[in-house]
């Protein structure tokens, strides 16, 4: 596999994670995280933090009931591939609130064919100023 094709892989991954909070489906973003419990979630909104699936899937299916949710531009996204592991980065924009950016970092375990989310933190970039 190519490089520009490993991060077609993972641009592809991270669209089907921004799809399932688009459209709402709880149940297809619970399909892209790893099948037990451990999930540290590390958000760049207040008490969006959690350390298992349970708590996260509560949290995020409260904000599809009362959450707007903003089209995302997804920027310099960069795939390091280790075996079964592989750790995905990429900067995050809010379309209607573009600076500053989020960083992003989802750790990704393969379970079987398929990538799976182990883990993921956004940040705020500290080295960009809100307008």
């Amino acid at each position: 596999m190519t490089e520009s094709e490993r991060i077609q892989e993972f641009e592809e991954f991270l669209a089907r994670y921004n799809r399932a909070f688009y459209d709402r489906d709880l149940v297809a973003l619970r399909a892209l995280y790893v099948p037990d419990v451990e999930v540290p979630y590390f958000d760049n909104h207040a008490d969006g933090d959690s350390t298992e699936l349970e708590t996260h899937l509560e949290k995020v299916a409260t904000f599809f009931e009362t959450g707007d949710i903003t089209p995302l531009l997804v920027e310099n996204v960069r795939a390091f591939v280790h075996g079964d592991a592989a750790c995905v980065v990429a900067t995050v924009r809010y379309s209607a609130e573009p600076v500053p950016g989020v960083r992003a970092s989802f750790f990704l375990e393969r379970h079987a064919t398929a990538w799976r989310i182990r883990h993921i933190h956004f940040s705020q970039d500290p080295n960009e100023s809100s307008p």
